[in-house]
C-alpha cells in the first residue's frame, strides 16, 4: 500500500459560468500521509471544497490527477476507501441513531452479519452508545457532528473527510470532536479535515496545509509552519504627522519590519516600543494570504 492516503498532482480545475470561466483550482500538488491527521486550511472559495469534491468523484478535474491509496479518484476502490461527513449533513430525525446507522452500513457495503458489531463499534468510538436509541431530532448540534462521524467510520475506511467539523460548536463540543480524532488516529485510521478554527489545527494535526486561490501556498508541521516567522509588535507616537500613513498595523513578519520602520520614520512617526513575538498558525495564515493577495493585485491589470 502506498505511503500516501492522498496525492494531488497538479490539479486543475475550471468552472464555466455566465461571466467566464472561474479557476477553482490552478494546479494543486499535495499529499497526504497515510494515518497523519492532516489540517485543510483556507478562506472560503480558496479552492477546498472543489479539491475535495475532486477527490470523492463528485466532479472531474479540467487536468491533474487524484489518488486515494494509490487508486484513481472517484474509482470504486478509491471510494470504498473513504468515509466522508460534509460540512451541512441531513439526516432522517424520525430514527433513532441506531436505526439510522444501521442504515448507512448496508450503504456501506458493510456485510449484513457484521452491521451490528460496526454500528455498536462505531458509536462507541464518539461516546453516543448511551443515547443510541434517541432520535435524530434529540441530539444536539455536537451529538449530530458526533453521529456524522459515526457514520462515516461504520464502513471501516482507512480515510475519514470531515469538512468544517467543528463549525459553529460551542467549545466542549470542539473539545470533544477534537479527543474523537486522537482515537481515530490511535486506530491508524488517516483524517482529512478542513477548518477555520486555527487553535484546533494546531492542537490536534501533525502536518496542515495552506491553500489559496486555488493552489498550495504552505504545508508542514506545525513547527515547520510558524518557524522563522517572528512577528515584531510596533507601539507608534503619530502625533505632529504631516504625513499620515493609511494604515499602521500593530505587528508585523520580522521581514518586513526594516522597511516599514524606514517608511514611518521617514514621515515623523516616533516609535515608542517594540517586541519580538512568536507567531501562530493564524498569523502565519493571515501573513501568506494577505501576500499571495498582494501579488496578484499588483499583476492585475488597471
Amino acid at each position: 500500500m502506498t505511503d500516501n492516503a492522498i496525492h494531488f498532482e497538479g490539479l486543475k480545475k475550471t468552472f464555466r459560468t455566465l461571466r467566464g470561466p472561474v479557476e477553482a483550482l490552478s494546479g494543486l500538488d499535495l499529499q497526504v500521509k497515510a494515518g497523519e491527521i492532516f489540517g485543510y486550511i483556507g478562506v472560503n472559495g480558496a479552492g477546498k471544497s472543489t479539491s475535495i469534491k475532486a477527490l470523492l468523484g463528485l466532479i472531474r478535474a479540467s487536468s491533474g490527477s487524484a489518488w486515494v491509496f494509490g487508486e484513481p479518484a472517484g474509482s470504486l476502490k478509491a471510494r470504498q476507501k473513504i468515509g466522508y461527513l460534509p460540512e451541512v449533513a441531513n439526516y432522517h430525525e424520525f430514527m433513532s441513531a441506531a436505526e439510522l446507522l444501521r442504515v448507512h452500513a448496508r450503504l456501506a457495503g458493510v456485510a449484513r452479519a457484521q452491521v451490528a458489531d460496526r454500528c455498536r463499534d462505531s458509536l462507541e468510538v464518539v461516546g453516543l452508545t448511551a443515547r443510541q436509541h434517541s432520535r435524530i431530532s434529540e441530539y444536539s448540534k455536537g451529538m449530530k457532528q458526533r453521529f456524522g462521524v459515526a457514520q462515516a467510520l461504520v464502513g471501516d475506511p482507512p480515510l475519514l473527510i470531515l469538512d468544517e467539523l467543528t463549525s459553529g460548536l460551542d467549545p466542549f463540543a470542539q473539545r470533544d470532536l477534537r479527543d474523537i480524532m486522537l482515537r481515530l488516529k490511535e486506530r491508524k485510521i488517516t483524517v482529512f479535515f478542513s477548518s477555520h478554527h486555527m487553535s484546533e489545527v494546531e492542537s490536534v494535526c501533525d502536518r496542515a496545509a495552506i491553500i489559496h486561490r486555488g493552489a498550495l501556498r504552505a504545508c508542514g508541521t506545525i513547527a515547520e509552519l510558524t518557524e522563522n516567522r517572528e512577528r515584531v509588535e510596533m507601539v507608534w507616537d503619530s502625533s505632529g504627522v504631516e504625513q499620515p500613513l493609511p494604515e499602521i498595523p500593530d505587528s508585523l513578519p520580522r521581514e518586513q519590519v526594516d522597511d516599514f520602520l524606514t517608511l514611518a520614520l521617514s514621515r515623523g512617526y516616533k516609535l515608542r516600543g517594540l517586541t519580538h513575538k512568536r507567531t501562530n498558525l493564524e498569523n502565519v495564515f493571515h501573513d501568506i494570504t494577505k501576500k499571495v493577495d498582494s501579488e496578484v493585485a499588483a499583476c492585475s491589470p488597471c
